[in-house]
């Protein structure tokens, strides 16, 4: 029950902000769009998209209202009935009794839009509700303070330990919701997202915290802020991406969706204890355009033939090499969408799942429950694909299961981290399969590199002011690769255990360009540079 006053409505609420002029049109929009789709509460929803700070919005909850500002002491209940008021439901709900006007409930809302709380609490109470206003950190302090109480009460011996334990917790999450530590992660992930970026590093050392930003597979410093930030950005990053917030001892991994220019960006989080503290890196997962055309990836046109010829075998196995960041999901999933028709069953076992593919059966091993690439193998081979993605052969178990779902008819598509293609050969052998079967499966190997292309703005002139490549000489980057095939006489070399010097030379006696002639014309075309090349083959390269 609530006394006469304005419509409870977070719409409503929108509207009066900007009749106000304290948002504009796209900034209403943009709350609209958020609540709609985010499962936060709406004070939270707004402060996280630094639209508002969470002072000025209960000040114009205030407004809105029409209810004067108080001061939030510790909570008390001073009548029968008050007391049973679940604890757990006024933290969740941001709610609390305060005190009385009269015959008139007075409750602390840091939320008083959220759908029913008002008459819910009226009715609970059997009276009217006074509506105040309080930042939600205020109210859940309160609400902390006597939770706390009440748990003392309950139990004299409750251990120190556990004690420290709940206020290390909520002094954690104290520090998580302040602007400044919400204002930096977003302002963070902005500026890798303008720059292009693909990961950001958040490294701790004794006396600061650096940011690096890697861009066209480089890092570079972007800023360095104080240490006593760490525990902040840390505990923001970790409610984002539902990790243990208290967890400090043992590595951890997850994903966190924020909003940036309008577009939801997914990252891949990782979180790892240092000497002077976690250090975090974030994978931007930008939204993947799967183009069925190689020739886009920077393949030309009698690699893309090779490449197509492949993947379109009945059966086998095709593999893509190159080190982390040199482009494999990129061509995997290019193949996969190039190969998904009607009446073909595809498969892909991730980890983790970067991307979302439109028709496609898409798994994500778990190591936390033992859903490992070996076991969530056999449980595909069970579903009856005709394809079958493996994003990484790391042990023997997954090399013997994928060559023989290979020899039962199945296309598998899968990587390994070998620097040739022809390593790949041997790098199963190392693992323990018979040569005569990765002859007899292996239709052939990709093996690529990215390198970075010249700055088309700048590679004639003054650098250092280019605002394309922020004077680095490079902008963009594009595949090196080599395209083995499986022949007759390959597979007689390795049923021999030929060396792998042995197995390239073949290749190449086959018409397979090696990555190093590859990269020759690239350098000899101005796209890219000697040294770049250098660089990321390790090798002096002569043009």
């Amino acid at each position: 029950m609530q006394r006469n006053g304005p419509k409870i409505s977070e719409s409503a609420f929108v509207e009066f902000l900007r009749n106000n002029d304290v948002l504009s049109v796209e900034s209403a929009q943009r709350i609209l769009s958020a609540i709609r789709t985010s499962p936060l509460p709406f004070d939270v929803v707004v402060t996280e998209l630094g639209l508002l700070t969470d002072a000025s919005l209960a000040d114009w909850l205030r407004a809105y209202f029409n209810v004067p500002n108080a001061l939030l002491a510790e909570p008390f209940f001073p009548v029968d009935g008050l007391e049973n008021y679940d604890l757990e439901f006024a933290k969740t709900r941001a709610a609390i009794p305060i005190g009385f006007d009269n015959d008139d409930l007075l409750v602390a809302f840091a939320n008083p839009l959220e759908n029913g709380l008002v008459e819910t609490l009226g009715y609970y109470f059997n009276r009217d509700i006074q509506i105040r206003v309080f930042p939600r950190k205020q109210v859940l302090v309160a609400i902390d303070a006597l939770i706390a109480r009440s748990e003392v009460a309950a139990d004299e011996d409750i251990s120190p330990e556990h004690v420290a334990f709940d206020d290390d917790v909520d002094r954690l999450k104290d520090i998580a919701l302040e602007a400044p530590i919400i204002n930096f992660v977003a302002r963070m992930a902005q500026s890798a997202f303008d720059a292009e970026a693909t990961d950001i590093h958040i490294e701790p050392f004794s006396d600061r915290v650096q940011i690096r930003y890697r861009r066209d597979g480089v890092l570079s410093r972007s800023e360095t802020v104080q240490k006593a930030m760490l525990s902040g950005i840390v505990t923001r990053i970790k409610i984002l991406s539902g990790l243990n917030i208290v967890e400090r001892r043992l590595p951890q991994d997850g994903r966190m969706r924020l909003s940036i220019r309008g577009a939801e960006v997914d990252f891949r989080v990782s979180i790892v204890p240092s000497m002077h503290g976690e250090t975090i890196v974030l994978r931007l997962l930008r939204n993947l355009n799967v183009s069925t055309d190689l020739s886009a990836l920077g393949f030309d046109d009698e690699a893309r033939r090779k490449i197509v010829q492949l993947a379109q075998s009945s059966n086998g196995m095709v593999v893509v090499t190159g080190p982390t960041g040199s482009g494999k999901t990129t061509t995997l999933y290019s193949l996969v969408s190039l190969l998904n028709k009607e009446g073909v069953k595809i498969f892909t076992i991730e980890d983790p799942v970067e991307y979302q593919l439109e028709g496609i059966t898409q798994l994500q091993v778990n190591s936390a429950i033992a859903l490992d690439f070996a076991r969530s193998l056999r449980s595909v081979l069970r579903q009856d694909p005709d394809i079958i993605l493996v994003g990484e052969i790391r042990d023997k178990e997954t090399a013997q299961i994928a060559i023989q779902a290979a020899l039962t008819g199945h296309l598998v598509l899968t990587t390994l981290h070998t620097n040739t293609a022809a390593g790949a050969f041997t790098r199963l052998r190392d693992m323990g399969i018979e040569e005569y079967l990765i002859a007899s499966t292996i239709r052939g190997v990709v093996a690529q590199r990215l390198v970075r292309l010249l700055c088309s703005s700048c590679k004639e002139g003054d650098t250092h002011e280019c605002p394309t490549c922020r004077g680095t000489h490079y902008s963009g980057r594009k595949v090196i690769y080599e395209v083995l095939e499986s022949s007759a006489r390959l597979s007689t070399l390795l049923g021999a255990g030929a060396a792998e010097s042995d197995i390239v030379d073949q290749a190449v006696a086959d018409g397979m360009t090696t990555m190093a002639v590859c990269a020759s014309r690239l350098v000899e075309a101005g796209v890219t540079s000697k040294l770049e090349v250098s660089r990321v083959l390790n090798t002096v390269v002569d043009t």
